[in-house]
């Protein structure tokens, strides 16, 4: 027993000498029957826990001490806390703190209680913080998206050196809380800012593209979801519900986060472990690579990874190349291995452009690139076998061949496609906002092959409205497999072994 301890307790001896005085043990049993009797879960550790709030003694030496005088004014608090705890108020709020990592954090109704899962998240991103990977900045610059209590910028702050962290919430309150968790930072404080807003929008503009993490904790919960009592009586639901699929803002911050990150910046978002798939997804679509979905304490999957590739174009050649290809016209850009000519899918006049600028016979069909595995749903029929190959390869150098959904190509006539995720981040994010394109080579037959996109450009039958320029690496063309039949066959073997898949 410490000092501390020792000094309430006897002082407790000198306060109640009467025959009515209660010993730790005696107070405990009457907690613990009085919390059972009204069927709370955690009865043993909410009488534990309340009792080492109100007489200082720690409980992994209670009941050691369980033979000591407890004060009427000890005594009359845990009466006031019990009754909280029977009124089924989350023991956290009743006591007023709780630990997350290395912190104890005050926690109130005006923000929800810091969740175990989410201290895995948080470890995450300190690991990836602190590790010796040359791309993560001397002084990375941190942004938590609903901060809440604080408990995740906080714990980046405390155990990140040198981490400048910038801690968000729409709610004022919330901040409020967030800030007086702050005060008891101690030196690291000076490194965290707080601002009230929606989303980035409470952000300095001066930020966007500097940011070396984004993570967040949004609602994730379905609106739909019939929330237990002791959640949706005390905690914020504003927190918790995120529409009708609970999906809306993680939607919103995968989509947006990107352009906020600078290139090798990373991407964390927790989320439910039904939403993983659909984030990872929704990540690859939005041009992330190192994509992983991760797990909890309880092998839950619980949090998404993904990082800004550190090749992106300059934002300025997205906005040119999806202004021509919107209006139907041609574009050519450094895909994978050789510079690709690029037409809208879903305007047939565009794609006879491109068989044109190549001198290419209508009948042979030209491979589409999709952006992840939604666009590729939309276009052809995917079985559980061919959606794990997917997963596996995707993106990269693997060409699925499959049944189209809507009859024959109107160009070539035939009833399949073939698609293929190409890998640069870039890419995809192009063909994310304007729809699934032809990626044929800009290179003509029977000419020397270009690797630079300008000079495959200029080789072309017909001028392109738009070239992004860069260099492509070459090499291996991709892997091409015909899932058409009752078994997959590699009908070319590229860049992608599948030898164990025939």
């Amino acid at each position: 027993m410490n000092v501390n301890n020792s000094l309430r307790l006897e002082m407790a001896k000198l306060e109640d000498n009467s025959d009515n005085a209660l010993t730790l043990t005696q107070l405990h049993n009457e907690v613990l029957k009085t919390l059972q009797a009204a069927s709370i879960d955690d009865s043993e550790v909410s009488a534990r826990r309340i009792l080492e709030e109100t007489t200082g003694v720690d409980v992994a030496q209670f009941p050691a001490d369980g033979d000591q005088l407890v004060t009427h004014r000890a005594v009359a608090r845990t009466d006031a806390l019990t009754a909280r705890r029977v009124n089924g108020e989350p023991l956290q709020y009743v006591i007023g703190s709780w630990n997350f990592r290395h912190l104890d954090l005050a926690v109130d109704p005006r923000a929800l209680i810091p969740r175990p899962e989410t201290e895995i998240v948080v470890g995450c991103a300190v690991d990836l913080l602190n590790s010796n990977d040359k791309d993560i900045a001397e002084n990375p610059i941190v942004v938590d998206l609903g901060t809440g209590t604080g408990a995740i910028a906080l714990s980046i702050a405390q155990e990140v050196p040198n981490a400048l962290v910038h801690a968000t919430d729409v709610s004022e309150e919330a901040l409020a809380l967030a800030s007086s968790n702050l005060a008891g930072l101690g030196g690291a404080a000076a490194r965290v800012q707080l601002h009230n807003g929606d989303w980035f929008k409470a952000l300095p503009e001066r930020l966007t593209g500097q940011l070396d993490m984004v993570i967040s904790n949004p609602p994730y919960v379905s609106s739909n979801y019939p929330l237990p009592a002791v959640i949706a009586n005390w905690e914020p639901t504003s927190a918790l519900l995120g529409g009708e699929d609970g999906f809306t803002y993680l939607d919103l911050l995968a989509r947006e986060s990107r352009s906020w990150l600078r290139p090798g910046g990373w991407l964390i978002l927790e989320c439910g472990s039904d939403q993983t798939v659909r984030l990872r997804d929704l990540v690859i679509a939005r041009g992330y690579n190192r994509v992983a979905i991760n797990r909890d304490f309880s092998g839950n999957e619980r949090f998404v990874t993904a990082r800004r590739p550190l090749d992106d174009v300059d934002d300025s050649h997205l906005r040119g190349a999806t202004a021509a290809l919107e209006v139907g016209s041609l574009v050519v850009a450094p895909t994978d291995t050789l510079p690709g000519l690029l037409a809208k899918y879903s305007d047939t006049t565009a794609v006879e452009d491109s068989y044109r600028a190549k001198d290419r016979p209508f009948d042979q069909p030209v491979p589409v690139l999709v952006s992840g595995i939604e666009q590729a749903d939309k276009l052809v029929h995917l079985d559980d076998e061919v959606r794990k190959l997917i997963a596996d390869h995707w993106p990269g150098a693997l060409t699925i061949v499959a049944q189209r959904r809507d009859g024959r190509d109107p160009v070539t006539g035939g009833n399949t496609l073939g698609i293929r995720c190409p890998e640069p981040g870039w890419l995809r994010v192009l063909i994310d906002d304007v729809g699934p394109v032809t990626g044929s080579s800009a290179n003509l037959h029977a000419v020397e092959t270009q690797l630079r996109a300008q000079d495959a450009a200029a080789s072309l039958a017909i001028e392109v409205a738009y070239v992004i320029p860069g260099t492509s690496r070459g090499g291996l063309a991709s892997t091409v497999v015909d899932t058409t039949g009752d078994s997959l066959t590699v009908l070319r073997q590229g860049a992608v072994d599948l030898t164990e898949k025939k």
